[in-house]
């Protein structure tokens, strides 16, 4: 069977296009189609078009509507595999609330795109970038223009200007430099990327 699709529910601009993004490039690869809906009502409305299966990602904190009814709600239709339920809300005391709702795990949005990542893969069953072979790892095209943007000394602002893209979403792109350099500030991405001569 093939993987269900991704959906972000999330009322927040930045960070749901910024997630989508990050998502889409680490799916790719795979073949998982990831889409974003800013309200309950326009995630219902995405699920009931075509007869895929689905995994959401939930924001707790949706406008006209409670948590656990939100969760409910989504689980209704059978077409819903997973909903994963995310909040900055108190994970101890939010998790086995959510859990018992109907949802199939809690991620607290303290945690990293690339946690959020495994943890679908782990749901889905399938096998994630970050287990291939590093011999097989690249940059994204993406991903590369920002490294060299980065290694002039630009900002993320201005990279986040000249890519059209949010600064939110140039900080997920440079993260994901830094995982796959193995390295934890700018110079020493620099340096690496130059010495393996990606740019």
């Amino acid at each position: 069977m093939n993987p269900p699709s991704i959906l972000i529910v999330d009322d927040h601009p930045i960070y749901r296009d910024a997630l989508c993004e990050k998502l889409t490039i680490d799916f790719n690869s795979l073949g998982v189609e990831v889409l974003s809906a800013s309200s309950l009502e326009e995630a219902v409305s995405t699920i009931s078009r075509g007869q895929k299966n689905w995994l959401i990602l939930l924001d707790l904190i949706l406008p006209n509507t409670t948590p656990l009814i939100a969760i409910s709600k989504l689980k209704e239709d059978r077409r819903v595999m997973h909903v994963i339920a995310m909040s900055g809300l108190e994970e101890d005391e939010w998790s086995e609330k959510c859990i018992a709702a109907g949802a199939t795990a809690f991620i607290s949005k303290n945690n990293t795109s690339n946690h959020i990542y495994t943890k679908i893969c782990e749901l889905l069953k399938i096998r994630s970038a970050d287990a291939e072979s590093s011999s097989n790892a690249q940059l994204t095209k993406r991903q590369l223009e920002v490294l060299g943007l980065m290694s002039k000394g630009t900002s993320n602002k201005i990279i986040a200007d000249q890519l059209d893209i949010s600064e939110q979403t140039v900080k997920i792109h440079i993260n994901a430099i830094f995982r796959f350099l193995k390295v934890s500030n700018r110079t020493q991405a620099v340096y690496k990327s130059q010495m393996l001569k990606l740019i």
